[in-house]
C-alpha cells in the first residue's frame, strides 16, 4: 500500500541542500502518488461511490500539495497572458509576467495558481509553446469563443469557466481539472481527469484512469484516436502513460444506480 505524506513532504523540501536531492524527493512522491492512484482504480468494483469520491479527493490533495511544494520550493519562471479586446488571431509571446493567484465564488479549485497562465482572452487563436509549458502546471481560466493549442508534455492542467472553446492539448503527465467549461471541446490525454459543473461538452480523450464528472450533464467521451499536432505519439512515449486508454470507463459521482448514467455518452 502506497503511503504518502503532503505535509512532512512540503515542510523537508527546504532542508534538502540543493535542487537535484529536491527534484529526486519529488520524483520519489509523484511515482508513490501513482501507485496510490493504481491501487484506488483496481479498488473501484467493491468500493461504494461515497468511498471512490473520498480515494479520488485524497489524491487530488496530494497532486495540488505536490504543486505547492514545487513552486515554492523550486520556483521557475511563469508566464502569463492577459487579456485584451483584440480578435485576431495570435500566437503570443512568452512575457516575463509572474502569475498572481486566482479563485472566485464557486471555484473548485480556486486556490490553485499555475506556473503558466492563460486568462481573459476572447475570439482568439492561442498557440503556446511546448517549452513554456513542458512539465509545468498551467491554468486557463475565463476563456470564451478560443481555439487553445498546448503541444507538448504538460505537467497538470486546469481550466475553469471557459465558454465555447477548442482544445487541443498535448499529453498531461498529471491530472485534467475541469470545471464550468460548458460548450466546449476538448482533445487531451491525461493520466486522470476531474470534471465538474460542466455541461454540453465534448471530449476525445486518452485517459489511464477513469474519468470522474460532478454536477455535470451533456457530456460526450469519444477515443483520441489522433494526436492533432506533429509529434504527439513522441509525447506519449515519453509522458509514460503508455497505450491503456479508459476513454468509456466514467464515474459520475451524482448517478448512484447501476444503470447508464443519463449525464453523459460515448460516441
Amino acid at each position: 500500500k502506497a503511503v504518502v505524506s503532503t505535509q512532512s513532504t512540503g515542510s523537508s523540501l527546504p532542508a534538502l541542500g540543493s535542487d537535484v536531492e529536491k527534484r529526486e524527493m519529488l520524483s520519489g512522491v509523484q511515482v508513490q502518488v501513482g501507485q496510490l492512484q493504481v491501487l484506488l482504480n483496481e479498488s473501484m468494483t467493491f468500493l461504494t461511490p461515497h468511498e471512490i469520491r473520498r480515494g479520488q479527493d485524497g489524491v487530488t490533495a496530494v497532486h495540488h500539495a505536490i504543486a505547492r511544494a514545487q513552486q515554492e520550493c523550486l520556483p521557475r519562471k511563469k508566464f502569463a497572458f492577459g487579456g485584451g479586446k483584440k480578435k485576431k488571431t495570435t500566437a503570443p509571446p512568452a512575457p516575463a509576467v509572474v502569475a498572481t493567484p486566482v479563485g472566485g465564488e464557486g471555484d473548485r479549485f480556486s486556490k490553485y495558481s499555475g506556473e503558466v497562465v492563460v486568462t481573459d482572452r476572447a475570439s482568439e487563436t492561442l498557440h503556446i509553446s511546448r517549452d513554456q509549458t513542458a512539465g509545468k502546471d498551467v491554468l486557463l481560466r475565463n476563456l470564451a469563443s478560443c481555439t487553445v493549442h498546448i503541444p507538448g508534455v504538460l505537467g497538470t492542467l486546469h481550466c475553469t469557466n471557459c465558454t465555447n472553446c477548442t482544445f487541443i492539448i498535448g499529453v498531461i503527465s498529471g491530472s485534467l481539472f475541469l470545471e464550468r467549461c460548458s460548450k466546449s471541446t476538448f482533445t487531451v490525454t491525461c493520466q486522470q481527469a476531474r470534471i465538474h459543473t460542466t455541461e454540453d461538452a465534448t471530449f476525445y480523450i486518452h485517459v489511464t484512469s477513469k474519468a470522474i464528472i460532478e454536477d455535470c450533464k451533456g457530456l460526450r467521451f469519444g477515443e483520441r484516436k489522433e494526436g492533432g499536432y506533429e509529434g504527439y505519439l513522441e509525447d506519449l512515449s515519453a509522458s509514460g502513460l503508455g497505450e491503456k486508454n479508459n476513454w468509456s470507463d466514467v464515474d459520475d459521482f451524482n448517478w448512484l444506480n447501476k444503470e447508464q448514467s443519463p449525464n453523459w455518452t460515448t460516441i
